[in-house]
């Protein structure tokens, strides 16, 4: 197909969401919707049924947004039910009021209906065809007076609204939708705990001056997937090898602690990895391992407990940790070189680690990798 002229494009209907299964199941639901609806208000109209009003055509634009798009907030009960009842009492005052002037009174009733809709929170299109229906439908809903608001525009609603609710519910989806709300401790929320915030998104809703056919929590939502899903896409091509930086300094277990603080104090990284012989890691050490062992009970004995806690001592026996291997924090998690970086921001996230140990296919260490390089690593 040719591209189409710019003129025409804005006419043309773009590609929508879903897959044909999704559109199957939402033109057989609405179908059974209008059906179970039709039968079960058929089978209480008394006397002769062709000639009585117990199904009325607005329900087939509310089965459309019921069953096709059940997530809108045009489609919640709420919306329908209370939507579809103030159109109709609308609808049938201004009918009342001005008998003789059916164009006025519907032109009153549409906009009527739709300022006690935003008012009331509960916008649904298809009660405009309601407050026209009770306006313009004929002698036979004329009749009927302010009954026709409760029968069959309320009934015909509850009805919808149960068939859609059993529905949805039997073929696996939710209805009425849900809140999104984030876990404190979901990796969305902690990772949007540094990116936008809920009251961002509704200062840039109030400026878009229109209404959306989206809950704001599903527009957060959506917007926050797409972001992780990009992120994710950019991950999965990064390997550790890749950023990783070189190990510059290792301890071994039986070094002294006075060697190993001094160590440590030279360094950039935050722990350092201590290994065996054989360059396998058994165990990260870091400043909180000194400070947790020197045991200080106040700011101001710190620094003569860490003194007492380094010091060598003379004797052959020691009542307190002398060498690495007794402060270290062990098992050290490690990462392989060929790992994606994606999986390792669980990893430190849910461990609290600001440093993992790189090793190769023999276990062996070959690198570190910190949470600066992660961090470069998603902004370069």
């Amino acid at each position: 197909m040719t591209e189409l002229p710019s003129f025409l494009k804005p006419y043309w209907p773009r590609r929508m969401t879903g897959t044909l299964r999704d559109y199957a199941r939402a033109a057989i639901g609405a179908g059974l919707g209008i059906l179970c609806t039709g039968l079960i208000a058929l089978s209480v109209v008394p006397g002769d049924w062709h000639s009585a009003v117990f199904l009325i055509a607005p329900m087939g634009a509310s089965a459309v947004i019921l069953f096709c798009l059940p997530s809108s907030p045009l489609a919640q009960p709420w919306a329908i039910l209370a939507g579809n009842t103030l159109a109709a009492l609308a609808g049938v005052f201004f009918s009342q009021l001005l008998p003789q002037q059916l164009v006025f009174a519907a032109a009153l009733a549409m906009l009527c209906a739709i300022a006690l809709m935003f008012a009331l929170r509960c916008l649904h299109p298809p009660s405009g065809a309601v407050a026209l229906t009770a306006v313009l439908g004929g002698e036979a809903i004329h009749s009927l007076g302010y009954s026709f608001v409760w029968w069959p525009v309320l009934a015909n609603s509850l009805l919808l609204v149960l068939t859609a609710w059993l529905y949805h519910t039997l073929t696996g989806y939710r209805y009425p939708a849900a809140h999104h709300e984030h876990a404190p401790n979901s990796p969305t929320h902690m990772h949007y705990q540094f990116g936008f915030k809920t009251e961002d998104l509704q200062t840039a809703l109030g400026q878009f001056h229109e209404v959306l056919d989206i809950h704001p929590e599903q527009l957060q939502s959506l917007l926050e997937q797409t972001e992780l899903i990009a992120y994710r896409r950019k991950l999965e091509a990064i390997e550790c090898r890749e950023i990783m930086r070189p190990v510059s300094t290792t301890l071994e277990f039986g070094d002294p602690l006075e060697t190993a603080w001094q160590t440590i104090l030279k360094q950039t990284e935050p722990a350092i990895p201590v290994v065996n012989k054989a360059q396998l890691v058994i165990g990260l050490l870091s400043v909180s391992d000194f400070m947790r062992h020197a045991k200080a009970e106040s700011y101001r004995e710190v620094a003569p407990a860490l003194k007492r806690l380094i010091r060598w001592s003379p004797t052959t026996h020691s009542d307190k940790p002398e060498v690495v291997g007794q402060i270290m924090t062990t098992p050290a998690i490690t990462i392989s070189e060929h790992m994606h970086l994606m999986h390792t921001i669980p990893l430190m996230t849910s461990h609290h680690l600001q440093l993992l140990p790189v090793v190769d296919g023999a276990n062996k260490l070959v690198g570190m990798l910190t949470q600066t390089d992660v961090i470069r690593a998603l902004y370069r």
